[in-house]
Parts: C-alpha cells; structure tokens; sequence
C-alpha cells in the first residue's frame, strides 16, 4: 500500500476529521456544517460543531473542499480534487461532479485576443439533472 505523504496524512490526524472527510466524499454533494454534525454525531458522541467548522475550515485552506454559499445564506461544502476544475451540480438530489476546464483555457485565450481582457480567476457551475435524475 501506497502512503500518503507526511502533510496530507495529518489533515486526517484524528477520528472525527476521517469521519468528515468521509462523509463529504461519499455524499458527492454540497452538506452544511449542521449536516455533517447531524449525520456523524450518532457515531462520534463526543464530536462538538466547532470541530466541524474548524475541520472544514482546514480542508478548505488545503484545497481539499470547495465551499458556496447554499441558498439558505448557509456555507456548503463537497470533497474535491486537487487539480482545477469546476462543478456539475444536480438540481434534482444535489449531486456533484467535477468537471474539468480546458475549455476555460481557450475562454481565457480568446478574452484577451478579442477583448484584450485578461482573466485573473473565474468560477463556474453548471446546473441540470444527473444520469440517475434524468
């Protein structure tokens, strides 16, 4: 078995951070600092709120997670890749997919081509209904 290296395995020091990280990859969908505490706190008794949001807090410092802003005004949050990429969101059942942005290289290319505008950052999501949705 391959390990990790040294940096990424201390992200994952404790119990409670596995958990999370766990539950952000096997949902593939935008959860809430409240769901996260509400799913895993039947299985970590002792985990507090202020664990999770430093924990997400951490992971998204490390690029790990990606957060927006939820409808509600809450923060969401979803397991990401370390490469950039943007998100295919489901508006059925909140499935998230990573999508990756060579096309945005070329956006990039032409804005400063044709407008002369270059581009410093960008953020993209794209709205419509997964495979099992449809």
């Amino acid at each position: 078995m391959q390990q990790q290296p040294r940096s990424v395995r201390t992200i994952y020091a404790t119990s409670a951070r596995r958990a999370i990280v766990d539950l952000l990859k096997s949902e593939r969908r935008y959860l809430t600092a409240a769901t996260i505490f509400a799913a895993l706190k039947p299985a970590i008794p002792k985990l507090a709120l202020s664990t999770v949001y430093r924990t997400l807090e951490l992971l998204v410092g490390k690029g790990t997670v990606s957060t927006r802003a939820e409808t509600n005004g809450e923060a969401g949050f979803v397991f990401c890749t370390d490469a950039h990429h943007h998100h295919a969101i489901c508006t059925a059942c909140g499935h998230v997919d990573e999508v990756d942005c060579d096309a945005m290289e070329r956006f990039k290319l032409d804005l400063l081509q044709n407008q002369s505008f270059v581009l410093d950052e960008h953020a993209v999501e794209f709205f419509g209904r997964c495979a099992r949705c449809r």
